[in-house]
């Protein structure tokens, strides 16, 4: 076997050190792929010698693969698939408090839900006064549509 050479040292530390950064105090600029570019060329370097005259190239198409790789699950496993677009607003048939000022009827207003206070509507034909308790019937995007009847979608 071929002796470790202080290049393939240094691209494996530097792997392992973007790695560290990626996960301890910069997430989400993309650190993660660079050192596992990183270490693959290092590995890379070992098996094959020869790749140390390219060794930056070796680095750039072993990052590029990883996130080419990574990219789409990790994204997923962040934010969601796009199958779970609508399971974020798992709100729906909550109970959320009138804050501030009365609500007329079909009117907007501000209710409180689990201690913020967010946009609202009223769905049906009744106002609200200041502490009435409605129900979530939709969400649409930062409005939460709101009904009296508890019996929710």
């Amino acid at each position: 076997m071929n002796d470790i050479t202080q290049i393939q040292l240094l691209w494996f530390a530097i792997g392992i050190a973007l790695i560290l950064i990626e996960f301890t105090t910069l997430p989400g600029i993309g650190f993660l792929f660079l050192g596992l570019g990183s270490l693959t060329s290092s590995v890379l370097m070992y098996y094959f010698p020869e790749i140390e005259f390219y060794q930056i190239v070796s680095m750039g198409l072993s990052s590029l693969a990883w996130f080419l790789l990574l990219w789409w699950p990790l994204k997923n496993f962040v934010y969601g698939s796009k199958d779970a677009k609508n399971s974020y607003f798992n709100i729906v048939g909550m109970q959320v408090e009138v804050a501030l000022k009365d609500i007329e009827a079909s009117g907007r207003g501000q209710v409180y839900w689990s201690g913020t206070i967010m946009n609202a509507r009223i769905d049906d034909n009744k106002g609200a006064k200041v502490g009435d308790s409605l129900y979530i019937l939709e969400v649409r995007g930062n409005i939460l549509i709101c009904t009296h009847n508890k019996s929710v979608k």
